[in-house]
């Protein structure tokens, strides 16, 4: 018995030897580690940081690298010994944004897991980051979605972590932009009112701060070169960007979400002071956006890194307890959406699509160009036959001011040959005309041509402006055909029947040609009610009024503060449409000189404007009044007979 109760004492004492021996072996390979500190500071560390465990003791197995051996212990603990420290880059960016807060808690939550002394932060400008990148001087980064899309591809780099905000509702959707006014601002209503705006921004490549409401606006049919050209950036400063708008110094601004909620919060400024444009609803929790939104910031590594190191930094970010204002890393999502913006606005990896080169334009746009091609050749053979045309035509009128002068001598009482006589007339004035109003639409149809041509040689042609150049040159031809079949019909005894019509519709498509041809950029001040009823021509008042529009342009052309008025208003039985300028001073004398026919005070001018005008208002039974202003320019008056319309408005207004 007491054999046997010896034996069983050596058996507990050998096994609490070999206990003890692995005890103090696992103690002994602490201590030459030198983990135990990292060990100590992960205990009694901040409760926020989340716990990875590293409690280890003589493994059995050891996974190797130059800077770096990982051993696991029969418990399934895992424990990390470094050569040389791994480099942790941060974008200087991530310092001064919301991703401040996120980057102090990843050093803390890795330097707890790994240990302070086998880690190095460093924080980096982005020229000074691209160049790390570049040379592998560092090992991991943390950086903007922007940064990491434009490298992801060049420099080989792989997602580890994306970072999720409290405000947002999926980590594909935490950064966009906001546009934003003063309160009292009520001229810019919407985004797209911020063309020739002056605007605060950021800086240039500030990703949520102005890339992202530049592509904004180019998706909302905004040009960017008006929009932006006129921006005042302020450096990673929300407070100057939001003081310069309340200021007047900028019209709007543009910020990061969040920005403007943050400076809100700190009492910086005041929620009422501030217009949101173009807000999205639900878009993010508690801040306004304006834009689509994209990813925020990214921890990134190399394709090919370590795959053990890699795994135990991510389960260090996953494990991280979320910042006060619920900033945290979860798994990598998709970047998608930064390549669609890159892609629009060609810039980053799609810089190249920006370079225009020949061989590139014919391939993608041969279609087009075919059709360019053949469009052209039609408006080059319309042009060409027109020139003919008027040439003959040319030839016709000075043939016809020669009988015109041959008939107007001729005194003989047959009714017959007084209508001849009559209608021979009419010719030679329409054929006058020709010569005066062609000139117009002609030049009008050389002009776009000539520009077509120029944009073509250089390779600048956009479908929308050579869209709107053919237009402009079919309205013209348009306006030209008619002047000349207007001239055929009068030939062939087709003299024009006067009808009761709204003369207003007239006057208004004179105005519109007017302004349509920017024949001057004189202020044109406007008074024609509707309704204006009278026996008349359209297409003869409308080109009145057009010359009155016209001499009135050439009269104003030499004055700084050119303005001209066009008002219709009813005196005794007439409609009175007066136009007047504010020209050099002229006396009544001058005013009636140049009313005469052939008179002109212009240096190539023909003197038959205001001679067109005078036959047709004689043609519809009116008046034709010139007066001299008492200060400047002169006010030329045409007063065409009101008709009763078919409601009697008209003779309500004489109180019939």
């Amino acid at each position: 018995m007491d054999w046997k109760r010896h034996r069983k004492f050596w058996r507990d004492a050998a096994i609490a030897a070999v206990v003890l021996g692995a005890c103090l072996g696992g103690l002994y390979a602490a201590l030459q580690g030198g983990d135990i500190s990292s060990i100590s500071r992960r205990l009694d560390g901040p409760r926020e940081v989340g716990h990875y465990s590293t409690f280890a003791d003589v493994g059995k197995s050891a996974v190797q690298r130059p800077e770096l051996q990982v051993v696991h212990d029969s418990f399934g603990h895992t424990r990390f010994y470094f050569t040389k420290p791994v480099r942790i880059a941060f974008q200087e960016v991530t310092e001064r944004t919301v991703g401040g807060h996120i980057a102090e808690q990843t050093r803390r939550q890795l330097s707890a897991t790994f240990g302070e002394q086998n880690l190095q932060f460093v924080t980096l400008r982005s020229a000074e980051l691209d160049e790390a990148v570049r040379s592998r001087t560092v090992d991991y980064v943390v950086t903007t979605a922007a940064f990491f899309t434009e490298r992801e591809v060049s420099e080989r780099l792989h997602p580890i972590a994306s970072l999720m905000t409290g405000s947002a509702n999926s980590p594909t959707e935490v950064t966009g932009a906001v546009y934003f006014t003063a309160a009292g601002n009520v001229s810019i209503r919407d985004p797209v009112d911020l063309a020739h705006r002056r605007i605060a921004a950021f800086f240039p490549s500030s990703f949520p701060g102005f890339l992202v409401p530049e592509r904004d606006l180019l998706r909302r049919g905004v040009q960017i070169d008006q929009a932006l050209s006129h921006v005042t950036f302020f450096g990673q400063d929300a407070e100057k960007v939001v003081q310069s708008v309340l200021s007047g110094h900028d019209d709007a601004g543009m910020l990061p979400v969040c920005e403007i909620e943050h400076l809100v919060n700190e009492g910086k400024v005041k929620a009422d002071d501030i217009k949101i444009l173009g807000a999205r609803a639900g878009a993010l929790k508690n801040c306004a956006c304006s834009t689509d939104l994209y990813p925020f910031f990214y921890f990134v590594g190399y394709e090919g890194s370590d795959t053990t190191l890699t795994r135990a930094i991510s389960a260090a970010l996953f494990t991280m307890t979320r910042t006060e204002d619920g900033l945290e890393w979860v798994l990598p999502i998709s970047n998608r959406s930064v390549y669609d913006l890159f892609f629009d606005l060609k810039i980053g990896p799609y810089a190249h699509l920006a370079k225009w080169t020949v061989s590139r334009f014919v391939r993608e746009q041969s279609r087009t160009l075919a059709v360019l091609g053949i469009l052209l050749a039609a408006v080059v053979f319309y042009i060409v036959s027109l020139s003919v045309l008027v040439r003959r035509r040319t030839t016709a009128l000075q043939a016809a001011l020669e009988e015109r002068k041959k008939m107007e001598m001729q005194a003989i009482a047959s009714r017959d040959h007084i209508a001849n006589l009559e209608r021979t007339g009419i010719v030679g004035q329409m054929s006058t005309m020709i010569a005066h109003e062609l000139k117009q639409p002609l030049g009008a149809i050389t002009n776009f041509g000539n520009g077509l041509l120029r944009r073509m040689r250089r390779g600048k042609i956009d479908e929308a402006t050579f869209e709107q150049a053919l237009t402009e040159i079919v309205d013209q031809s348009t306006r030209a055909s008619q002047i000349v079949d207007r001239v055929r019909g009068y030939a062939k005894q087709q003299i024009p029947e006067l009808r009761v019509a709204d003369m207003s519709v007239s006057v208004e498509r004179a105005i519109e040609t007017f302004r349509r041809s920017q024949r001057s950029d004189a202020r044109l001040v406007t008074r024609v009610p509707p309704y204006l009823w009278a026996e008349i021509d359209d297409w003869e008042i409308e080109l009145a009024v057009h010359n009155l529009l016209k001499n009135a342009a050439d009269a104003v052309a030499e004055i700084p503060d050119r303005t001209i008025t066009l008002s219709v208003r009813p005196v005794e039985h007439y409609w009175r449409l007066a136009v007047s300028d504010n020209g050099p001073h002229l006396t009544q004398q001058d005013v009636d000189r140049f009313m005469l026919p052939l008179v002109t005070t212009k240096q190539h001018g023909l003197g038959l404007g205001l001679s067109i005008v005078s036959s047709i208002v004689e043609r519809h039974k009116g008046r034709f009044i010139g007066t001299a202003n008492e200060d400047r320019g002169v006010t030329i008056c045409i007063d065409i007979p009101i008709a009763t319309a078919g409601d009697g408005s008209n003779d309500r207004l004489f109180g019939a």
